[in-house]
């Protein structure tokens, strides 16, 4: 039970440090030719979220073989690392590492071509989910991928973003600030829905039965949502109230900051209960 306690930690952290990665990519891949005052900043979370993203998958990676055995002890145990080794957590390891490895290169460099070079590491990234878990064993695999692709793309754009909007508020010009935090909120009003949409369409297909609501992985599942719910209110606060006077009005921005620290912790809570639901729960119990 400890194992899996310290592997639901470390998987959420590194759910945290990969989507804030991924995210900031994205983010510089749209914005990064506006930033003057906020890039340095903005470009060293994103690095050191990459880093932090490598130690904490490569961590929960090596404990998978400490839950085969029920002991810490499982991780020096060299059958169980090859079993896990010729699994296919190996290539979503690998392909998770070497996405963000890309991005952690690539994320302080300007150009065109970087810009590229770290979006592609963000998709790598993201693609890491593909591999394992309820989606890749369906016969629906398919197009299941396509959904799910769909679905962490937005989180990592949504919730990469907002460390470098609290940035963006603090450091740039009014206009400037004021300018971008009206654009990203135009482009996430279209993006952030898919969320809730990718979400239904997968849970109608994993989930075969309404009693699973009343189970364990159900009630996360309706956490994740009930999250979601109060993330789309938030995120409504900040486009509506605060987003479009934050160049003009006195004051705002530190209304608004509070608000997006607000939706990062909510997003982290969401990461969380998500690590704990791939850990302990699945919906075929």
């Amino acid at each position: 039970m400890l194992t899996d306690i310290i592997s639901a930690i470390v998987r959420a952290l590194s759910f945290i440090a990969l989507f804030q990665a991924t995210g900031i990519a994205m983010f510089i891949a749209i914005f990064g030719r506006r930033l003057h005052l906020a890039a340095a900043a903005i470009r060293r979370v994103g690095f050191v979220s990459a880093i932090a993203g490598i130690l904490f998958v490569s961590a929960h990676y090596g404990l998978e073989a400490a839950r085969m055995a029920g002991a810490l002890s499982g991780v020096f145990d060299w059958s169980l690392q090859h079993l896990v080794l010729d699994s296919s957590m190996s290539i979503a390891w690998g392909m998770r590492v070497a996405g963000l490895a890309i991005i952690s290169v690539v994320i302080n460099r300007t150009g065109r071509t970087w810009t590229q070079l770290g979006l592609a590491g963000a998709a790598l990234t993201i693609s890491g989910f593909l591999v394992v878990g309820h989606t890749a064993a369906h016969a629906d695999r398919g197009w299941l991928a396509v959904l799910l692709s769909l679905h962490l793309a937005v989180v990592a754009f949504w919730f990469g973003a907002l460390a470098p909007l609290c940035i963006v508020s603090r450091k740039e010009t009014a206009d400037v600030g004021g300018a971008i935090v009206e654009d990203f909120s135009r482009i996430a009003s279209w993006w952030v829905p898919g969320i809730l949409l990718a979400g239904v369409l997968l849970t109608a297909v994993l989930v075969d039965r309404w009693a699973v609501f009343g189970e364990s992985y159900g009630i996360v599942l309706l956490a994740k949502v009930a999250g979601f719910a109060v993330l789309m209110g938030l995120a409504a606060l900040n486009k509506w109230r605060y987003g479009p006077t934050l160049a003009t009005v006195p004051g705002v921005a530190v209304s608004f900051r509070r608000a997006v620290a607000a939706e990062y912790l909510l997003i982290c809570a969401v990461l969380s209960a998500t690590a704990v639901m791939t850990t302990f729960f699945s919906p075929e119990r």
